[in-house]
């Protein structure tokens, strides 16, 4: 059962996503190139058509449920997600980074799109502090 993080700092988060959306690769796989967003760019990120949507500093899933563990094949660390079906795709939340950061993946691309994204989660978003007394 994982442990509940504690919500992180504005400081951290506004940092933790500018070194992270500086991070991320310009394409996912071929075809599924990076693409410019509307909104609060300094927190999200696109690519493709339907669009692949990163989604840097959000709140953290309330549902407790066994995460999905994903990792470079070349590191021992992994990302822990959550998923959630929303409809035309899946949103996977991080669970074991201080910053909360959700990928939603439209049905029209294999999960596989995330592996391009896990170095730059596991380089620039730090692990949860301990909680007092673990």
């Amino acid at each position: 059962m994982p442990v509940p993080v504690p919500s992180a700092s504005a400081s951290l988060v506004v940092q933790s996503c500018a070194r992270l959306l500086a991070a991320l690769p310009e394409s996912l796989d071929p075809g599924v190139t990076r693409r410019q967003v509307t909104g609060d760019g300094t927190r999200t990120a696109a690519w493709g058509d339907p669009a692949v949507t990163l989604e840097c500093g959000v709140d953290r899933p309330t549902r407790a449920e066994p995460p999905t563990e994903l990792g470079p094949p070349d590191r021992t660390e992994l990302v822990a997600f959550t998923t959630r079906d929303v409809g035309a795709g899946t949103r996977w939340t991080t669970s074991n980074r201080a910053v909360t950061v959700a990928v939603t993946v439209p049905d029209a691309y294999d999960a596989q799109v995330l592996t391009e994204l896990l170095d730059p989660l596991l380089d620039t978003l730090p692990a949860p502090s301990p909680a007092p007394g673990s």
